[in-house]
């Protein structure tokens, strides 16, 4: 098996989202030898890509494989969705624990190469990837992810507290503020969001929206929505909460500001 250098990648501009995108696809493993199998991709992985340069978000990302180690799907908090139906995906994972992923879209463009090592356990696997991001952008950076436990791993979590961050497009110095209160049950207490010049942009009460975790195997929240009080509708098609319970992440759209990068930390 050869593998792919980070630094000598080739990678293509391509949308954001491949949802209109056609492919297969499919995983790969060794065969005999000792140690890792590829049954042990079996599952539902969760995780965070941590870009090497701090003026870009991390990334979260989850991933799920059959009994056999065959990636069937993946996802990640940029709006990027492959699935057998619209893209491919390709994954050699070796006995040593060696692991190499790259999905594409039905264009054949590279949107995510990553490479990393199961620990011993099992359960993480740590490593580096590239990336392609909406702007067009070769991102860089390191990822840890992990193996699900199943539905209990987001059930019944508390999301309560303060979470604030950004609402926008493009590095942080371009994004508006995004900041609300949650119960521990996901519902919005009370919330707002800022322009870069500091003036508000929109307000936002109690019930405006509810972040109830529709997937609790890989933390998902789909079709969300949060209506300030002017009646401006903010929408995800899905968002992401990390595995640390300490980031919410999705791409989405306003309907008075466009569309924009939810980033917002608690």
């Amino acid at each position: 098996l050869i593998y792919f250098s980070l630094f000598t990648l080739a990678i293509s501009c391509g949308a954001a989202s491949d949802s209109g995108s056609s492919g297969s696809s499919g995983s790969s493993g060794s065969s005999g030898g000792t140690g890792f199998a590829p049954s042990d991709l079996g599952g539902s992985w969760v995780g965070r890509l941590t870009p090497a340069d701090p003026k870009n978000h991390e990334i979260l990302f989850y991933f799920k494989a059959d009994a056999n180690g065959n990636i069937s799907l993946a996802a990640d908090s940029r709006g990027n969705e492959w699935a057998a139906a619209n893209a491919n995906i390709e994954a050699d994972f070796l006995s040593d624990g060696k692991l190499a992923m790259d999905f594409f879209s039905g264009a054949g463009i590279n949107k995510l190469h990553m490479e990393g090592q199961m620990a011993g356990s099992m359960s993480t696997i740590d490593g580096s990837y590239l990336y392609l991001d909406r702007m067009g952008e070769s991102v860089e950076g390191s990822f840890e992810i992990m193996l699900s436990m199943g539905d209990e791993e987001f059930l019944g979590i508390d999301l309560s507290g303060s979470w604030s961050g950004g609402f926008g497009v493009g590095r942080r110095h371009n994004e508006r503020v995004l900041s609300f209160e949650l119960d521990q049950t996901g519902q919005v207490v009370a919330g707002s969001l800022m322009g870069a010049d500091g003036i508000e942009i929109h307000n936002y009460s109690a019930g405006a929206g509810n972040f109830l975790i529709d997937n609790t195997t890989i933390g998902r929240i789909d079709d969300f929505e949060l209506t300030a009080d002017d009646g401006a509708i903010a929408s995800c098609d899905f968002l992401l909460v990390d595995f640390n319970l300490g980031l919410i992440s999705g791409v989405g759209s306003d309907t008075e500001v466009g569309d924009a990068v939810v980033v917002v930390r608690r």
